[in-house]
């Protein structure tokens, strides 16, 4: 059994999400077929005995010139990783927590360059979006999904600035 703090170690700034190759808004079904096959793919008792030769002599290389017996390019820790992400994303406990740390993670690294109040913002009812020009003139767009979800940072399409949306959930 593994430990869980030691895990969150492992896969630190990792996108669960992107380790599995499933969308944020994926059901634990998608999560699961995509695990399943990515488990397969990188799975160490899959791989063929020349891969696991050619492993072991660049762990045995990257050892003796770094001083760890860390591959980022292998086959094994890119198991470790999916391994992971689906005991993450499998749990609803773990899988909320896991999101509302992705989404700090993006307040964090998004300077925000103001604060709109969602009712100063156009909304478009044909994608149920909402809608506020940037001063590089194109778009911040945030979804009402994104929203409910409790998204309040929205990154301009076309520049690296980013607001906060200020808004009262119902």
């Amino acid at each position: 059994m593994t430990n869980s703090s030691n895990n969150s170690n492992k896969c630190e700034n990792k996108n669960y999400y992107e380790i599995l190759k499933v969308s944020i808004d994926a059901d634990i079904e998608e999560i699961k077929k995509s695990y399943r096959k990515l488990a397969l793919l990188y799975h160490p008792d899959k791989l063929n005995k020349e891969e696991n030769i050619e492993e072991n002599i660049n762990n045995f290389s990257n050892c003796l010139v770094n001083n760890n017996n860390n591959n980022n390019n292998s086959n094994t820790k890119d198991f470790n990783d999916i391994q992971i992400a689906w005991e993450t994303l499998k749990d609803d406990l773990l899988r909320k927590q896991y999101d509302s740390l992705l989404l700090e993670q993006k307040r964090q690294k998004y300077s925000v360059s103001d604060e709109i109040d969602l009712d100063d913002m156009e909304f478009i009812e044909e994608n149920s979006e909402y809608v506020y020009p940037c001063r590089c003139g194109d778009h911040y767009i945030i979804t009402e999904d994104q929203l409910s979800e409790g998204s309040d940072v929205v990154c301009c399409s076309g520049c690296s600035l980013s607001i906060k949306v200020i808004y009262q959930m119902e």
